[in-house]
């Protein structure tokens, strides 16, 4: 093997530099950070520019290695999804910032540096399989809320659109309302004007109860129900890849079983061979 690729292979799976481009990305992120103060970032833009400079240079560096690392079959590197993830955040830190038309868009890339510490923590990156795997199910979940958005909505217009104008006056408002009300953030006040109506003797007086019924409906359905489905479809998906890579860890260990038997096999025939070695020498004596 080629000492180059060697030397690749043993400082990409080196425990300490994995650490320092770990410790690298944390770095990168204070340093984006830090550019978002005016009365810091002016006075220092010339180290935080070299500063960028090299952090993106050790990327480079870094992603070069892995694909070295693979010998003479370096399109591997391509073959981990997690390793086109990186070499695509690290290619868009590399887009030239001259223009000034897009110098706020390249500014705004970067932040995607930070993303690359996903691929430094497994169960960060367990979570996101598992949100992309779920994202098949959750397809159908979604399609029930809109669903139920979009009846609810059409309710709300012929019920309270002529006496509340402002949240079911058409059906777009509607949805937006109905979306707030789905947040539980302030769902009340949208609610009371349907319910009360004028003060007499200091008291409000209920004069219906079916608009409760409406909003107490829609947010059981969709804040309780429907959103409980969310949870339970990425808990399973989380599951399902936890087992998967519990599966693969098994088989590398039964392939490490066998490799270390193979290994005491052929020893014992080095020893037999070397014994018999020895006993032909001696009788040739």
């Amino acid at each position: 093997m080629n000492p180059i690729f060697k030397i690749a292979q043993n400082l990409t799976k080196n425990k300490t530099f994995n650490a320092f481009i770990f410790l690298l990305i944390l770095f990168s992120a204070i340093l984006i950070g830090i550019e978002t103060y005016p009365e810091i970032a002016p006075r220092h833009r010339l180290l935080l520019a070299l500063l960028d400079k090299l952090i993106i240079s050790c990327f480079v560096l870094e992603i070069g290695l892995k694909i070295v690392s693979n010998g003479k079959k370096p399109w591997n590197f391509f073959s981990d999804p997690w390793n086109v993830f990186d070499f695509v955040i690290v290619a868009v830190c590399l887009i030239p910032a001259g223009d000034t038309h897009y110098f706020a868009a390249f500014r705004i890339l970067r932040v995607l540096r930070i993303l690359r510490m996903i691929t430094f923590l497994p169960k960060l990156r367990l979570l996101i399989g598992a949100l992309v795997k779920s994202i098949p199910s959750m397809g159908y979940i979604i399609l029930l809320i809109a669903i139920l958005f979009y009846v609810y909505a059409i309710v709300g217009v012929f019920v309270f659109g002529a006496s509340d104008p402002m949240h079911f006056g058409d059906l777009h408002h509607t949805l937006v309302t109905l979306f707030k009300v789905l947040t539980l953030e302030g769902w009340t006040d949208i609610m009371n004007p349907h319910i009360y109506g004028p003060v007499l003797n200091g008291n409000m007086q209920i004069i219906s109860i079916w608009p409760f019924l409406y909003f107490a409906s829609f947010i059981l359905i969709g804040a309780m129900i429907i959103m409980n489905l969310f949870i339970g479809v990425i808990m399973n998906s989380m599951q399902e890849s936890q087992n998967e890579l519990s599966q693969e860890l098994q088989k590398i260990q039964s392939l490490d079983n066998k490799s270390e038997e193979l290994y005491l096999n052929i020893m014992t025939k080095i020893d037999e061979l070397r014994n018999e070695i020895q006993s032909l020498n001696k009788m040739r004596k």
